[in-house]
């Protein structure tokens, strides 16, 4: 598990986490690239194996570092995740509902944006695949990039495209419905209408209709539907998490306060301390130039209760 804090501390859903992991798995490492207070360390140690090392690299030296240091093969799976989500089903939960899919690797959500690749925030292998020439080779060959939109590409797209080419399958926890897919087409089509000048001539307008046909990132696009009223769906089929990136910056722009209260309201205990985390933490956090939208065009304000969170919870 990789984690990291500007302030050096362990937060409260990191510690819920934590605990949470270390319940479901057999060993537990985690590697920090935070300058941990007394406090935070004692807690990670006394949860798991903590190991240290300097900030570079992202979550994926992290993965390296924890890797390398430990036995992979010795193990029935294998996960690397990190800390930048809060859980809403409990890992025991998911590992029995991942237990007999047919796949090769596995994880909590898959996207379609750039490459089909299982998203990198949590990520588990069967013990065949840890063996296999094309898992160590990807960590092998690893080297150190210095942007977040190279880590996509290199790191996360990269792991599931190595993986697949080299034959091997994978899957994810969360299964979307008819109804999930057309609400996140909506939400990109507002995304789009945000993110890209106004249109004024004919190729642009059609540029504009392509973009917002894009795939879509599920931990924004859908991220409440992991607060519908339970049970809404089969067992293995919820989306099992919220993204503290979604809460922070509201990418899509479809109104991030709105889904924390939604969230306060509806898991209590696994939200708490959450909300002042996200304060703490804002001065602190690197700027997302990729999140800044532009005004809504007046003609479609009104269609935003039509994508607005809170419309799939």
């Amino acid at each position: 598990m990789a984690h990291w804090d500007p302030r050096g501390q362990v937060a409260p859903h990191v510690r819920r986490q934590v605990a949470s992991l270390a319940a479901a798995v057999d060993e537990l490492v985690v590697v920090s690239t935070a300058d941990l207070d007394d406090d935070g360390a004692a807690f990670l140690g006394r949860h798991g194996r903590l190991l240290r090392r300097t900030n570079y690299g992202y979550d994926f030296f992290s993965y390296k570092t924890g890797l390398e240091a430990s036995r992979p093969e010795d193990f029935d799976e294998v996960v690397v995740c990190n800390d930048t989500y809060v859980p809403l089903v409990g890992y025991g939960e998911v590992f029995e509902a991942m237990a007999g899919r047919p796949a090769d690797f596995w994880g909590l959500t898959a996207s379609q944006r750039v490459h089909p690749h299982v998203q990198s925030f949590f990520v588990a292998f069967r013990p065949w695949l840890v063996g296999s020439q094309a898992f160590r080779g990807f960590w092998g060959r690893m080297s150190p990039v210095s942007d977040r939109a190279s880590v996509i590409a290199e790191y996360e797209v990269g792991l599931s495209r190595t993986l697949t080419d080299g034959g091997f399958r994978f899957a994810s926890y969360y299964t979307e419905t008819d109804a999930d897919r057309a609400l996140a087409q909506r939400r990109v089509a507002w995304w789009t209408l945000h993110r890209l000048p106004p249109p004024r001539r004919r190729r642009e307008w059609e540029f504009l209709k392509a973009r917002s046909k894009d795939p879509w990132n599920p931990a924004i696009a859908l991220a409440d539907v992991a607060l519908a009223p339970s049970p809404p769906r089969p067992a293995g089929a919820r989306l099992p998490y919220l993204k503290i990136d979604t809460l922070r910056y509201d990418p899509y722009g479809l109104g991030a306060e709105r889904l924390l209260r939604l969230a306060e309201r509806r898991r209590p205990e696994e939200l708490a301390g959450v909300r002042e985390y996200l304060a703490a933490t804002a001065p602190l956090s690197a700027a997302r130039p990729d999140t800044d939208l532009r005004p809504t065009p007046v003609g479609v304000r009104p269609l935003r209760r039509l994508v607005e969170y809170g419309r799939a919870a």
